[in-house]
């Protein structure tokens, strides 16, 4: 029986079986967790194979799961599954196969436990199978979270290569904890804890928006809230734009368009046909020609266009209302305080 001279040393012995015992159940649901996701895809690539690739098969199969597991397992949830099992078909999990299989002969280790399902998505990203390998031992050995690792890869850009070299890349970091990876909503979705609880694309939208509308009616440039997500009828068809604001320094509307991811020149068309609509009413009305706002984000990154439908009164709207650069200033600052809350954006 273990004796403890003092209450100081009966705490410290606890303090470590609690913190062991973490990481051991930790370690458990990160590998039962790469299990499954690895014979998910298994089952979703040889249907694949037999039944060949059904464009609705996906979303039916998403479908079929919500009704127990929600919205854990989207379309793209699943997609990003089975391209995990074609990535590491010949890497599966080693408890699930004896040693002297093809796996221990092929000189590959199973997939790590040690890494988690969203290490594992940022490195699928990796085309050179051979890079990505030596990418994943980096990772193994410097304990770097996936946020961690998806920053390295960005500044390497197409130079993947060099995130495996000798360099220390992280001067100064604190090694992961148990809050790290219980916070991380793909860890979430699979323990079935509720949505409410994970950062998705569309929260994230919704809080950049509301953040947007405060700085805009708080920004000096006479801006004032008319709608959100005001519904326009267009050709019989209904489309909502996300804020709608007067200006009354240069009498006219402004229209607000958010995007997650970049937006395509077609989501440019489609605003403009809506200012060339909204130009009308207001000619009608003896308002000045619309502009609108056209904003993209997306974890990484972003970027904002205006759209004026009186190229004339370009430089004189410019002159009146927040320019591109303040704007995504803005965004990208409450965009990095609401990731530093929720490191890992989840898939809808």
């Amino acid at each position: 029986m273990t004796r403890f001279n003092d209450r100081h040393e009966l705490l410290e012995s606890l303090q470590r079986l609690l913190s062991e015992s973490r990481r051991t159940a930790l370690k458990a649901v990160n590998a039962e967790m790469l299990r499954s996701y690895w014979e998910m895809g298994k089952a979703l690539a040889q249907w694949e194979e037999t039944h060949g690739d059904s464009p609705d098969l996906l979303e039916g199969v998403a479908a079929g799961l919500a009704s127990d597991f929600g919205k854990a397992f989207s379309a793209k949830k699943l997609a990003a599954i089975r391209k995990f099992f074609k990535e590491y078909e010949k890497r599966p999990p080693l408890f699930r196969f004896r040693e002297e299989s093809d796996l221990a002969e092929s000189g590959l280790r199973s997939l790590d436990p040690g890494l988690s399902w969203s290490h594992y998505t940022v490195m699928m990203d990796i085309e050179d199978s051979s890079v990505r390998y030596e990418v994943e031992r980096k990772v193994s050995r410097e304990g770097w979270t996936a946020s961690e690792l998806e920053k390295q890869l960005r500044a390497a850009g197409e130079q993947t290569s060099d995130v495996t070299g000798d360099m220390p890349l992280f001067e100064e970091r604190t090694p992961p904890s148990p809050e790290d990876f219980v916070d991380d909503p793909h860890v979430q979705a699979f323990m079935g804890i509720p949505d409410r609880q994970r950062l998705t694309e569309s929260i994230l939208e919704r809080a950049l928006l509301d953040h947007l509308q405060r700085f805009l009616l708080e920004s000096g440039k006479e801006l004032y809230l008319v709608e959100r997500q005001k519904k326009m009828e267009m050709k019989g068809a209904a489309r909502y734009i996300d804020l709608v604001f007067y200006s009354r320094s240069i009498h006219a509307f402004l229209l607000v368009e958010m995007i997650c991811g970049d937006f395509s020149s077609e989501d440019e068309e489609k605003l403009s046909l809506v200012l060339e609509h909204m130009s009308e009413e207001s000619a009608l009305s003896h308002e000045n020609p619309p502009a609108a706002l056209l904003i993209s984000v997306s974890r990484t990154a972003g970027r904002m266009k205006y759209l004026f439908a009186s190229k004339e009164r370009e430089v004189e709207y410019r002159r009146l209302l927040p320019s591109e650069d303040q704007l995504a200033v803005e965004i990208r600052r409450e965009q990095v305080d609401i990731l530093k809350r929720y490191p890992h954006l989840e898939d809808e």
